[in-house]
């Protein structure tokens, strides 16, 4: 990895983090430009998905996760400056279809990604205290919230 495309995905999160999403895309999109064969490819996709995620562009994210899962499905997640996220790239793109489609209302489509997102057994959050925690069981707590905040019908 060259120190160019490390420091042009440093800077993207940290636009990111202070919630400057648009300049946020454009340096992710510049690294994929500049970058095609980079090992941030899959990463910053899947960030650009995330950026449109905190937008409220739910559809915009879901192309973005989409485009990581279909285009990398078996690439890792890169850790950088001591990151907690292992696994694939895909289990986190799930988990963000997820969110996507419960922050359309589309509670039975997020069931459905649900079942898909089960099969990544070794793609988790590593927490301080040493715990691990599957992108399934966030998703699941997610949908379990969902559905208590929302009225039964």
């Amino acid at each position: 990895m060259h120190a160019k495309e490390i420091q042009l995905f440093t800077k993207a999160l940290e636009l990111a983090k202070d919630e400057f999403y648009i300049d946020s895309l454009h340096v992710f999109q510049l690294l994929i430009k500049k970058f095609p064969d980079s090992e941030l490819v899959d990463d910053s996709i899947f960030n650009i998905g995330l950026c449109y995620f905190n937008m409220n562009q739910f559809e915009r994210s879901i192309e973005g996760f989409d485009s990581v899962i279909s285009n990398h499905p078996n690439a890792t997640i890169s850790i950088l400056d001591g990151g907690n996220e292992y696994g694939r790239t895909a289990a986190k793109c799930y988990l963000g279809i997820i969110n996507c489609h419960l922050g359309l209302g589309n509670i039975d489509i997020a069931r459905s990604f649900l079942k898909v997102l089960q099969n990544y057994t070794d793609s988790y959050i590593l927490h301080p205290n040493g715990e691990k925690e599957l992108f399934y069981s966030i998703a699941e707590k997610a949908i379990i919230v969902y559905l208590g905040l929302t009225p039964r019908q």
